[in-house]
């Protein structure tokens, strides 16, 4: 399929992956500058990706084959005419579209997440110039350069919303520095600290400074689950600090340190007065 457009897995060169954190950087809105960026929440997007959970067993992947060589070779020929010129060589404005720094961008997350950034602000001079079948195509082919296998089926609109974009060895943690959402209890410890306690696993949040009246309406009837994070930015002259004991939302940068998860936040919200 011609040259592959960027390094493998593996081989990321460190001049492209500082491109690709300066990226993440600038696409953060009011956000601290080392959390990942989020793309605009999709338009009737009535519960968020980043509240529902991905049922990653049973979820298909792109591990599964989720597009066609067929329409991967459709998309080449789009790349190269509308993103080539941001995204291949040594001295261009955009990040590389293949190897391990743009794959931890975007996965344990459905293929929606990156179908709509693309749609919403690509190609660079033009945001969303292209039709819906253009953008399938453009990422069928990122899937195929990236080493994802073809299978029978072309990638649709819907099927975006169902398939999960994972990395080479299935599902993982999410990365360090992710932007995340977590449904749980708000409890202060003896020495005064944040945590969010029997909070739900971490799921993807696409749009990290606002939680919107259908991210609060969906997390009020999410479950809750058995992590403990610490939470940082929380009062203080961070994000304002809620009630002990209500049942929050809450959004931020996950980071491990010292054996402990925890967030940085950047929005939080009361979703009930206290925890069932």
């Amino acid at each position: 399929m011609g040259n592959r457009i960027a390094t493998r897995w593996g081989t990321v060169s460190g001049v492209f992956a500082g491109t690709l954190l300066l990226l993440i950087a600038s696409a953060v809105v009011h956000g601290p500058a080392f959390v990942e960026a989020a793309g605009r929440q999709p338009a009737g997007a009535d519960v968020p990706a980043g509240i529902r959970a991905i049922p990653q067993g049973a979820a298909p992947t792109v591990l599964d084959g989720a597009y066609t060589s067929a329409q991967a070779d459709r998309g080449e020929t789009v790349y190269h005419q509308q993103c080539a010129t941001c995204h291949d060589g040594a001295d261009v404005d955009g990040p590389p579209l293949t190897g391990a720094p743009f794959i931890d961008r975007w996965r344990e997350d459905t293929l929606a997440g990156l179908f709509e950034f693309m749609k919403t602000r690509m190609p660079q001079t033009a945001p969303g110039s292209l039709s819906s079948a253009a953008y399938l195509d453009v990422l069928a082919y990122l899937l195929h350069e990236n080493d994802y296998p073809a299978g029978t089926r072309e990638l649709t609109t819907a099927a975006v919303d169902s398939t999960l974009l994972v990395g080479p060895n299935g599902p993982q943690p999410l990365p360090s520095g992710a932007l995340v959402a977590v449904v749980g209890c708000l409890t202060q410890t003896p020495a005064r600290e944040w945590t969010v306690a029997r909070a739900s696993h971490p799921a993807r949040a696409r749009v990290g400074n606002d939680i919107s009246a259908a991210e609060g309406t969906a997390a009020a009837g999410a479950a809750l689950g058995s992590g403990t994070f610490a939470l940082q930015n929380l009062g203080d002259g961070g994000v304002a600090t809620l009630g002990q004991g209500q049942k929050v939302l809450i959004k931020g940068a996950l980071s491990q340190r010292a054996g402990a998860s925890r967030i940085h936040v950047t929005a939080a919200k009361s979703v009930a007065g206290t925890c069932p």
